[in-house]
């Protein structure tokens, strides 16, 4: 009876290699994300528009393009209890996007990224925590860049002039 050969650690798996495009979609897509959020902080600062009417006319043609695509009239309507809560959710991301986005006018846009992070804290901590023990060497270091991290951007190092590689330049 043979065995099945054991592919070496060092040498890339099909499965490996399946994963990459979604990997380079990912950093892709991470990178329009950031640059959008500059460039949405520099079209805010600049011109001195509203963040509520900003994003209500981004939302709508958004919504308009939902609406056409996934045609939610032709579905199964919804029930008398699910309508209350799906009012209540919309309610509040709509405060979330107002808030973000007043967030990211008054505090830059270094700021209001690493904010958004703060969940990715207590995903790791609790991990380490209540997770599996496999490297938990590695879930400790993420854990303490990442608070590392706030407390560098709380001390005011986004700012050029307070960075300690200031005198560097």
């Amino acid at each position: 009876m043979m065995t099945p050969r054991k592919v070496s650690e060092d040498r890339g798996s099909p499965q490996h290699f399946r994963h990459t495009p979604l990997q380079v979609i990912h950093i892709v897509g991470n990178f329009l994300r950031i640059w959008s959020i500059y460039s949405l902080y520099r079209y805010l600062s600049q011109t001195g528009a509203s963040v509520v009417l900003f994003l209500f006319i981004c939302l709508i043609p958004a919504s308009i393009l939902f609406l056409i695509l996934q045609k939610p009239w032709k579905g199964r309507p919804l029930s008398n209890t699910q309508v209350v809560p799906s009012i209540i959710n919309g309610g509040i991301t709509a405060l979330y996007f107002i808030l973000w986005g007043k967030g990211l006018k008054s505090c830059g846009p270094l700021r209001a990224i690493m904010a958004e992070y703060s969940g990715a804290i207590l995903g790791v901590l609790s991990a380490v925590l209540y997770g599996r023990k496999g490297h938990a060497w590695k879930k400790i270091g993420g854990l303490i860049a990442m608070v590392a991290s706030f407390y560098f951007l709380s001390q005011g190092w986004a700012t050029e002039t307070y960075s300690p590689f200031y005198i560097l330049s």
